[in-house]
């Protein structure tokens, strides 16, 4: 097989951020943990939850920012 013949990745596919570049061990065993558990349907309620809580983390961490004012 030449170079030419090789598969690049699709270019589409947007670059991760760098601070996403290395994944805690353990999320990486809860996240593999709930797809092989529950498939993909599983995983996109893990994302959603953790949308949730994403959300709330930052509004408590700029209420905190607001209490220092």
């Amino acid at each position: 097989m030449s170079s030419s013949d090789s598969i690049d990745a699709p270019s589409d596919i947007p670059e991760q951020p760098e601070h996403l570049a290395v994944v805690d061990p353990a999320i990486e065993e809860a996240v593999d943990g709930v797809t092989n558990r529950f498939g993909a349907e599983g995983l996109e309620q893990m994302i959603a939850y953790a949308e949730q809580s994403l959300t709330a983390a930052r509004a408590a961490l700029d209420e905190l920012g607001d209490s220092n004012d």
